[in-house]
């Protein structure tokens, strides 16, 4: 059997990895889940020794290079990631391979396909990876160019509340509660916007931290917002992002 652990800290997706990895790899056996760079230090440091890695880049706790600053890891590695285009270069170069989030089959089993057909690894450099995307990250859009009837506008990042689409559309609720159109999905906004500075909701709104007025816990899973400006539907956290929702306020 060959002996993968997985550092994943949403726990929906780790369930989503060994449910597919089940499928496509039997010969796996899920040795641990780590949710955290703590946990994951801590299993390194017991000694065992895994034979291949499922790594997600970016934990609750900070980004999972830290974790190679602490302890000596040798095995080989597929990162998993939410990362856009913009990073794949760097994971091309830098490991076994990259699984793009959210994971699906067909990608799976391309890199466990990879993963057997390896006869040499080498270590990639960690610290040059986490430096090619830290330096990536940074990059995040400071500008958004809109349509205002036949006049052009920028509206700075800084100035939007939150995104919200409806009708295959969508638009900008700025702070002072302007609304405009603008050409991106919610899904490419993610990978143009500081996740520090913003947080995908739910399917249909992007909010930033500055405009949530109020936050309502109705049980452990179900969260409502009240945004401002006020928005002319009700706002609640995906179940399936809520935990990773309140690491988010309290980073």
């Amino acid at each position: 059997m060959i002996k993968v652990l997985i550092i994943e800290d949403e726990q929906p997706a780790a369930k989503r990895l060994i449910k597919i990895l089940a499928e496509v790899a039997p010969q796996f056996e899920i040795i641990h889940v780590c949710d955290s760079i703590e946990s994951s230090v801590h299993f390194f440091k017991s000694g065992i020794k895994p034979d291949l890695i499922f790594l997600d880049v970016q934990l609750g706790d900070g980004v999972s290079f830290e974790i190679f600053k602490e302890v000596e890891v040798i095995s080989p590695i597929i990162f998993t990631t939410a990362y856009d285009e913009y990073a794949i270069r760097a994971f091309e170069l830098n490991s076994i391979d990259y699984l793009m989030k959210p994971i699906h089959k067909e990608a799976l089993e391309r890199s466990v396909d990879k993963f057997n057909k390896l006869k040499h690894f080498q270590q990639p450099d960690l610290q040059v990876l986490a430096s090619l995307l830290d330096k990536e990250s940074r990059d995040f859009k400071l500008r958004f160019l809109v349509n205002v009837g036949e006049n052009l506008l920028s509206v700075k990042t800084s100035e939007i509340a939150y995104f919200y689409s409806i009708d295959r559309s969508t638009y900008i609720v700025t702070q002072s509660g302007r609304n405009y159109s603008v050409e991106h999905s919610l899904e490419k906004l993610e990978t143009l916007l500081s996740p520090k500075d913003f947080f995908r909701i739910n399917r249909q709104f992007i909010a930033s931290f500055q405009s949530i007025k109020k936050i309502t816990i109705l049980s452990k899973s179900r969260i409502k917002l009240i945004l401002e400006p006020a928005s002319t539907e009700e706002v609640f956290v995906s179940n399936a992002r809520a935990h990773e929702f309140r690491i988010w306020l309290d980073r």
